[in-house]
């Protein structure tokens, strides 16, 4: 297993590049990498013509998530999208009751809750379901910014400021994602989002040519909690805590004898960590073809004390299982400081390669 760094990739292990690309930035999740990133392993690895034109699965737990990239990857008719917009923005406003949790209370002014509440009961009266998903994640998008929300990691932050008409900024909103429908080019190909722990893919054995994916950070939960104020808007649960990476209610024992040598002496949450990714990684084992490539964004794990090497070891891991981890190729490094802000070490976040 080769080691190198190619800082000058750093981005591509970001969402900034997606800020700019239409459809990618209808929902802005900074922990993810890019779209440049899929395009560069595709080209690399052979799959697809051109704007690729590949069928794909996507997995996830969360259910914003889910909702968000369920939205984004439809085939829409822009003209029947344009003229839901029209009904919506002519539609008179009536005064509604709103009742909403606290800390959602804090984040937007009371007629701007009375706003959100009416287009939302308007557009949930919509038949077709994907033109009423698509006027939902543009309500939830144009709400977000004439909230009071500063987001901080998981902390989310009230900063009170001059608001706009949410009539307005929905309808640039919408009229925004349908100019970018109309001009978003690719091939045809089937791509489909399914609610699904990782550890126990619906999958069958030896079905999948390549995979691309980021498992959550260790020690890093902020996207469990940093998205409350639009599941609260679109009325989504939680993720279910038994179905996250290295997360534990009550005192169970566990069992840590497969991946012992590789987790003596760490803390708790990172054995609890790599026994469910060891987990994952046997079920992309079973089922990639032979010869299949893999590619996960990792990052080692932060902690007061110091950084758990966690790029290394899941490659380890990763041969354990069967695969064989070509390189791992450093793209960022960060500093782990304490609260205090004390330097601790240095964190790798890097693309971990593997080949079936």
């Amino acid at each position: 297993m080769k080691i190198v760094e190619k800082l000058k990739l750093g981005q591509l292990a970001t969402f900034l590049i997606n800020k700019r690309l239409p459809v990618y930035n209808w929902f802005y999740f900074k922990e993810a990498f890019s779209r440049d990133l899929v395009f560069l392993l595709a080209e690399t690895w052979g799959l697809g013509e051109g704007q690729l034109g590949v069928d794909g699965i996507g997995y996830d737990v969360h259910p914003i998530m889910l909702f968000a990239s369920r939205v984004k990857l439809r085939d829409y008719d822009v003209e029947e999208l344009r003229a839901a917009v029209r009904v919506l923005m002519k539609s008179k406003f009536e005064k509604l009751e709103v009742e909403v949790p606290g800390f959602v209370a804090r984040v937007f002014p009371k007629i701007l809750l009375e706003d959100i509440a009416f287009f939302k009961r308007e557009i949930l009266e919509v038949e077709n379901e994907k033109v009423r998903e698509f006027l939902l994640l543009g309500l939830m998008n144009a709400a977000m910014r004439c909230s009071w929300a500063h987001k901080d990691g998981a902390a989310i932050r009230v900063v009170k400021k001059p608001t706009h008409s949410l009539r307005n900024v929905l309808k640039r909103q919408l009229l925004y994602m349908c100019s970018d429908v109309e001009r978003f080019k690719g091939k045809a190909c089937k791509v489909t989002v399914e609610h699904c722990d990782a550890r126990k893919l619906k999958l069958a054995e030896e079905s999948v040519d390549a995979v691309v994916t980021s498992p959550p950070y260790l020690n890093k939960r902020e996207y469990i909690n940093a998205y409350r104020i639009e599941q609260q808007l679109l009325d989504l649960d939680a993720p279910a805590s038994d179905q996250l990476i290295g997360v534990r209610e009550g005192g169970a024992v566990e069992d840590f004898s497969e991946v012992g040598e590789f987790v003596e002496g760490e803390p708790i949450e990172a054995k609890l960590y790599f026994k469910d990714m060891f987990a994952v990684i046997k079920e992309l084992c079973r089922v990639c073809k032979h010869g299949a490539r893999v590619c996960l964004v990792a990052s080692d794990g932060c902690f007061p004390e110091d950084v758990v090497d966690v790029c290394e070891t899941l490659s380890r891991l990763a041969e354990r299982a069967g695969f064989r981890a070509k390189r791992v190729i450093v793209v960022n490094k960060r500093f782990c400081t304490t609260p205090a802000r004390k330097k601790v070490g240095i964190a790798r976040e890097s693309l971990l390669m593997w080949e079936r």
